[in-house]
């Protein structure tokens, strides 16, 4: 039987998630190792930056087009390791020469509403539905450090290099490699709803590219902080880790 994948543990106080477009990132497999002690001036080859006040309901997606730098080089320069940010929070922005106001949301978010409209998601792995989810979302045991910690997604039992597929129609936020994540991708559906799979074996997606529900964005893999080979999938409404099982059919 395959060992249940988990991530390192977060650092500092949890925080409001605004993320990425994710999107979401990303707590799967539970915490993530955090890099925030690393200086930012180090992390980027871009020379000189501004830092951004990260205004209510701003992603990291949002701030990278406004001041075209790329998620990545965000993320590394200020430590995340898991595309989380509050607002009011200073973010630097390596290689920008002063500070922009990012453009107006203009998709219908639903706030007042509570839930986006386009809830309903595909499973990611074809023919797989909740019996093969291994580890609920929620509080668990870490499987590597014993310890009480958040589960941010859910884990999906499936065979080394099964097809992995976007949930639902979308636009790829991050496609790479995340520090407990492993390869990962992340896909922002519109309305404040992220995807994240994560612990692929590679990912067939780039950043920017559309995909549609039911497309291949990658394989089941063990990469990152994993204990077996799975599916590590997430859903993020409006930042914030919410349960995929009530949003999957």
């Amino acid at each position: 039987m395959r060992r249940r994948g988990a991530l390192g543990t977060a650092a500092a106080a949890s925080l409001i998630v605004v993320t990425i477009a994710g999107a979401a990132w990303l707590g799967g497999c539970t915490p993530l190792e955090h890099h925030a002690r690393r200086s930012r001036a180090v992390t980027s080859s871009r020379s000189g930056g501004v830092y951004h006040t990260v205004r209510k309901g701003e992603t990291l997606w949002r701030i990278s087009r406004t001041y075209g730098v790329s998620i990545s080089e965000i993320t590394e320069a200020n430590g995340l390791a898991d595309f989380t940010i509050r607002t009011g929070q200073k973010l630097y922005v390596p290689g920008a020469s002063k500070v922009r106001e990012t453009s107006p949301i203009t998709r219908t978010t639903r706030e007042d509403v509570g839930e986006p409209t386009n809830a309903k998601l595909a499973w990611p792995l074809a023919g797989r539905g909740r019996g093969a989810v291994t580890s609920g979302f929620g509080n668990r045991e870490d499987p590597i450090l014993g310890t009480t910690e958040f589960h941010k997604g859910i884990d999906i039992d499936g065979a080394r290099e099964e097809r992995v597929l976007a949930a639902q129609d979308g636009e790829v936020v991050f496609a790479g490699s995340m520090s407990g994540y492993g390869t990962v991708v992340m896909i922002d559906h519109a309305e404040r709803l992220i995807t994240v799979y994560a612990h692929l074996s590679r990912e067939v997606v780039n950043l920017e590219d559309r995909v549609t529900q039911g497309q291949t964005i990658g394989y089941v893999g063990s990469t990152g902080r994993a204990t077996g080979t799975h599916l590590h999938f997430e859903v993020r409404y409006k930042g914030v880790p919410v349960d995929p099982l009530d949003y999957l059919p």
